[in-house]
């Protein structure tokens, strides 16, 4: 049900443009149209090769795991194959901090499924495609910018903008709100908004209370606040019946 509203957005993109306004859709980056689990299985890696002298048995664990197997908390996919990370977990949480948040790394993010196609089919049709990401300038600009064009994203051909976090340890909620006056400025209608963060979500939603917000059912910090039920809740990108956008 929820992937038919994504053919939904298309047919509003090409109504606001017939209306001779410019449509905007919002997207978030990390677990929305990015899968982060590759990133954090590269940072595993390399944590469990640089200590395997200290941890001689995580490296076995370790190179067990696929990206399928990461989650929100990077640990747990060791813990789930039954080794105790609780000795490790002090050393590793500054290790990971170190790699994650910066250019060399997030290159490693996989575009999640249909998220190309389906950026590219809203551009197309006349869409500003607003990428709002929790990843901060001095140290993500670049990698950012080179992953989502490298991937196929429409980022250097105009009616794209990529708005980072000034600062790396700017409060989240602080951001946000900076955000929407910042989409606000544009004069443009919010068609389409997507997130997999609930809080974020239920923020659009009341923000943008003509546009459709969708919930993707990917991971999300589990602090979570409850989603709002007019969220539209959809797993990943992909169109149904075949149309452009599907792959």
């Amino acid at each position: 049900m929820g992937r038919e509203r994504l053919n939904e957005v298309l047919k509003r993109i090409e109504a606001t443009v017939a209306s001779k306004r410019l449509p905007m859709v919002v997207l978030d980056l990390d677990s929305t149209l990015f899968s982060t689990a590759h990133r954090n299985l590269r940072i595993l890696r390399e944590f469990a090769d640089e200590f395997a002298d200290d941890y001689p048995r995580l490296r076995d664990h370790v190179n067990a795991l696929g990206p399928r197997d990461m989650s929100w908390q990077v640990l747990d996919a060791v813990r789930a194959r039954g080794y105790d990370p609780s000795d490790l977990e002090r050393r590793f949480r500054p290790y990971w901090m170190e790699r994650f948040f910066t250019d060399a790394y997030v290159k490693d993010d996989h575009p999640n499924l249909g998220a190309v196609a389906f950026a590219n089919a809203c551009h197309e049709r006349g869409a500003l495609l607003y990428y709002l990401t929790g990843r901060h300038k001095g140290g993500m600009e670049l990698g950012t910018a080179q992953s989502l064009s490298m991937n196929g994203f429409p980022y250097w051909r105009g009616r794209a903008v990529l708005h980072l976090k000034p600062a790396f340890d700017m409060p989240d909620l602080e951001y946000k709100e900076h955000a929407v006056a910042d989409i606000r400025s544009y004069l443009s209608p919010v068609v389409a908004t997507f997130e997999n963060e609930p809080g974020n979500a239920n923020l659009f939603l009341r923000a943008f209370p003509d546009g459709l917000h969708f919930l993707l059912e990917t991971e999300h910090s589990p602090e979570a606040e409850s989603p709002d039920p007019k969220l539209i809740r959809i797993p990943d990108f992909r169109l149904p019946g075949g149309r452009k956008g599907h792959r």
